[in-house]
């Protein structure tokens, strides 16, 4: 079982500044580039078949960008510093970083293909959303064995949470599982009739998701067996 502990002083890093400063540069120079291009109410949504349904005026789109583009991103990397495992991430640190730069690349990537759609580029929002989720899985999922038990990040069972070994294997699994869903997600994006698009997100996101936490339950009644 974790040290709950071991929890070093910690206080906000280079790397934490160096990566709410590039969130913030990629908003400026998008909102610099673009506000003015923008029509005064953009598509901010998009059905099955990647039609426009819904609308927004432009102000509130950049609100809404900079909320997740730059809140969303901060708030990953204050997750350590209230963790009462944060001694434990060091341990993780490179797979720590991995997540939040994925996650920000991600989130402005999306907001570019709303924005070139907004201007009348003919682009397939939704593949390239949905595709761009299976990529984000992928990437996360391919390294979640190096997590280590933290009250934020991965798959928090109380099984897990109380038993090391419990957290190492069902973050193994999850991996797997999610790095197979990612490719599905990414390969269903461009090869599944648009109408099954959602539902094979859905399969992937909950079943990656869900199956580890059965895992991480069927260890503990093992071990508790034993």
């Amino acid at each position: 079982m974790t040290n709950a502990n071991e929890n070093p002083k910690m206080t906000w890093s280079r790397k934490d500044w160096i990566l709410l400063g590039a969130n913030v540069l990629l908003f400026a120079i998008l909102y610099l580039i673009f506000n003015d291009q923008l029509p005064d109410t953009v598509n901010s949504h998009y059905n099955t078949k990647g039609e426009a349904d819904d609308t927004m005026a432009k102000r509130s789109f950049w609100l809404l960008y900079a909320g997740i583009g730059l809140v969303l991103p901060t708030v990953l990397s204050l997750l350590r510093y209230i963790d009462p495992r944060k001694g434990n991430y060091t341990r993780f640190e490179g797979y720590y970083n991995l997540m939040r730069w994925s996650i920000s690349f991600f989130i402005h990537a999306i907001m570019l293909v709303v924005i070139m759609d907004n201007l009348g580029e003919k682009l397939p929002v939704v593949n390239l959303i949905n595709g761009g989720l299976g990529i984000l899985w992928i990437i996360i999922g391919n390294r979640m064995g190096q997590l280590r038990s933290n009250f934020f990040i991965g798959i928090k069972t109380p099984w897990a949470l109380s038993d090391d070994n419990n957290w190492r294997m069902t973050h193994r699994l999850a991996g797997r599982l999610w790095v197979i869903a990612g490719l599905v997600m990414f390969v269903s994006a461009w090869f599944v009739p648009a109408t099954w698009t959602i539902a094979v997100l859905l399969i992937c996101t909950m079943g990656s998701s869900l199956i580890p936490l059965a895992y991480s339950y069927l260890l503990h009644k093992r071990k508790a067996a034993v």
